[in-house]
């Protein structure tokens, strides 16, 4: 990454809040085959429920994958509503192509039942919404149709996460804009709609010739909502290594379209935290970058995640 200057605002529809998300561990997650590389690359079930799309698994049958299948085990029942599948390899766009994504995925349950979906074929996350909910413990996704890759004949997942019917305390966000965004590279984009994707490795950066003090992301609600809390994670959430790398929000003052401001202290760590700043209504919140802790190699500012909950 290296800073621009980017003066022209971006505004962006943010995908809508779902349920509650299961709070998934690698260790949840196994599979009928794993690719085994010769450099030592990790290409585990495991990689599906590591909160980062930038890692993947892949199958490691013969052929295109055809009757593989990963496992999420969760170890309670859960009423699920839906899944979202980041298909394919995520590494970058350009392996993304280079591989097989799932056409067909057959989704199998705990008592045994299934359903089967048609995935789309398109470099974006996807939310699979179950006929009806259902109450499991674990699922199963089978590879049942592929869509081919242009240079590798692997089949590919990069994460999942599981939708249940716990209420969400998060307050959707409609849509956001931001003082500036950094532009996307070959590791993907830093636009706002990312903070609220639940992955670490996906961000918001802003793109100005500082430190990004003074620079600014705002969440409009769509209407007037109660909220009390921010939830964040500050900086690059990809690994400890990469978070020191880049600058840290040290204060940032919130602005509400209704009610007084409120600066809060933010830690400069990659572990989640919660600020409360009592309640407060407003539709849309400002939140101004006022210190910032320079990174170790980077000048510019990111936050991994970000929202204001009820």
């Amino acid at each position: 990454m290296r800073a621009i200057s980017l003066a022209a605002i971006a505004a962006l529809v943010a995908t809508p809040s779902l349920a509650g998300k299961i709070k998934l561990k690698k260790s949840m997650a196994t599979a009928k085959s794993e690719h085994i590389d010769d450099s030592g690359i990790d290409y585990s079930a495991r990689n599906i429920a590591d909160g980062k799309a930038s890692t993947v698994w892949v199958e490691g049958e013969d052929g295109s994958g055809l009757g593989s299948w990963v496992e999420i085990d969760f170890g309670e029942t859960r009423t699920v509503t839906a899944l979202k599948v980041w298909n394919g390899n995520w590494y970058t766009h350009d392996f993304w192509e280079r591989h097989n994504r799932i056409k067909d995925m057959k989704i199998e349950f705990s008592d045994g039942t299934t359903e089967t979906v048609v995935l789309q074929d398109q470099h974006a996350p996807e939310v699979v919404k179950l006929a009806k909910p259902k109450e499991t413990s674990k699922v199963r996704l089978f590879v049942k149709g592929i869509y081919r890759g242009n240079t590798f004949n692997d089949t590919c997942i990069s994460e999942v996460q599981i939708i249940d019917d716990t209420p969400d305390v998060e307050v959707p966000v409609k849509a956001y804009a931001a003082s500036s965004t950094y532009p996307a590279d070959t590791d993907g984009d830093y636009e706002p709609p990312n903070m609220s994707d639940g992955l670490g490795d996906s961000m918001w950066c802003e793109a100005s010739e500082g430190d990004g003090t003074g620079e600014w992301v705002e969440f409009d609600f769509g209407a007037r909502k109660e909220i009390s809390k921010l939830r964040l994670i500050n900086g690059n959430g990809y690994s400890f290594g990469f978070n020191m790398k880049s600058n840290l929000a040290l204060k940032a003052t919130l602005t509400f379209d209704g009610g007084s401001p409120e600066q809060v202290s933010l830690k400069p760590s990659m572990m989640s935290q919660t600020v409360d700043f009592g309640s407060k209504t407003a539709s849309k919140v400002r939140m101004t970058f006022d210190e910032v802790k320079a990174g170790k190699e980077f000048n510019d500012l990111c936050i991994s995640e970000a929202a204001f909950l009820k």
